[in-house]
């Protein structure tokens, strides 16, 4: 995050306890090679970790909230010290009687500050960490008392076993997109409900649109045009855990080869500014920049993109995304930055972490 969004908001919190952008298509986007730099906002960690397992020479993570680095550096330990089981058993996608005692294990592992901020979040830990950030509590709440409203669980479960588009688009007409439906959902993905108990209020000050105009545009690409019992993200907001896909970081496959690489990663409790200021010119392969762009102004916008264009090297890659603030590269910086628009679009279509209006993707000259 920014320094101007830590003006109008508080960071004290675990807002995000996991990543909510869809790791395989940022990985494609930066074109990740072995032996890179990357920059990449921290947030919970999941996207970051994905880099290592890319063989990342070096990942730099950077967050301005001590709750998010701290949930970063608590994956970091359970991937030093458990075996993939473990590791969602604590996250709490897998089932597990005693979560604390593989937080105990974790435990030596992680620096004094983030050891004592844990601790004194035990009963956060019994529940699964990756369950407990203020986004993920918004779901849950939505998932337990608003969707029952309009649609049975066995509905939501049927949504999962369709296999062609012919049937999910009849499913989607005829069961799914109802009148109460649009109005619950517009009511609950509002600005004012989900700035009140999901994001925060500041995060849409710069918004061109509602936050459900956005959103209710993209529904029909995961509902219908993608295939949910692939998309782990749709899963996890109607059925509270992953069912049959796993994001990137998570998968069997991957657990090793990023495990083998963690002494790759380092990560920096600052704004991302004072981090870029920091960093020699031309020195990074790419920007994993999430939605930060969301949470400042225009000229703050343009400050951050030219201090970017300075530390990327020719040909690194910055990959980010839009809701409800339209941010592209301004016609001042077409001489240092050129957008790739095709790909963008192509891999926005593809993209299971459905609720973002548009995905940008530029490169360094």
């Amino acid at each position: 995050m920014t320094a101007e969004a830590a003006r109008n908001t508080s960071f004290d919190r675990i807002r995000y306890a996991q990543c909510w952008e869809d790791a395989d298509v940022l990985l494609t986007a930066l074109d990740v090679h072995d032996g890179g730099i990357y920059l990449s906002i921290a947030s919970a960690g999941d996207n970051a970790l994905a880099l290592l397992g890319q063989g990342a020479r070096r990942v730099i993570a950077v967050d301005l909230s001590p709750a998010q680095i701290a949930c970063l550096e608590l994956r970091v330990a359970a991937y030093r010290c458990l075996s993939h089981r473990e590791l969602l058993e604590l996250l709490g996608q897998n089932d597990c009687e005693d979560r604390g005692r593989l937080y105990l294990r974790c435990r030596p592992s992680l620096s004094t500050s983030v050891a004592r901020f844990w601790d004194e979040r035990r009963n956060l830990i019994d529940r699964g960490f990756a369950r407990i950030g203020r986004f993920e509590r918004f779901l849950s709440a939505f998932r337990r008392f608003v969707l029952p409203l309009v649609h049975s669980r066995g509905t939501a479960k049927r949504l999962l076993e369709l296999e062609s588009i012919s049937e999910r688009q009849a499913w989607y007409d005829e069961r799914w997109n109802t009148r109460r439906w649009n109005w619950l959902a517009r009511l609950c993905f509002g600005r004012e409900s989900l700035g009140r108990f999901g994001r925060d209020r500041s995060f849409t000050r710069f918004a061109d649109e509602p936050v459900w105009e956005s959103l209710k545009r993209r529904i029909p690409q995961a509902l219908v045009v993608q295939q949910p019992a692939d998309n782990p993200y749709l899963q996890w907001i109607l059925t509270g855990r992953f069912s049959t896909a796993l994001p990137y970081a998570l998968r069997p496959e991957n657990f090793d080869a990023i495990r083998d690489n963690l002494d790759a990663l380092e990560w920096h409790c600052r704004p991302i500014e004072d981090l870029l200021g920091s960093l020699p010119t031309a020195s990074i392969d790419g920007f994993n920049l999430s939605d930060i762009f969301e949470y400042v102004s225009e000229d703050g916008y343009h400050r951050l993109l030219d201090e970017i264009a300075r530390v990327g090297a020719p040909g690194a890659r910055l990959v980010y995304w839009n809701v409800v603030v339209d941010r592209q590269r301004p016609p001042s910086m077409r001489d240092r930055l050129t957008s790739h628009r095709e790909l963008a679009r192509v891999l926005h279509d593809h993209d299971k972490a459905f609720f973002y209006r548009r995905l940008v993707i530029e490169e360094v000259l």
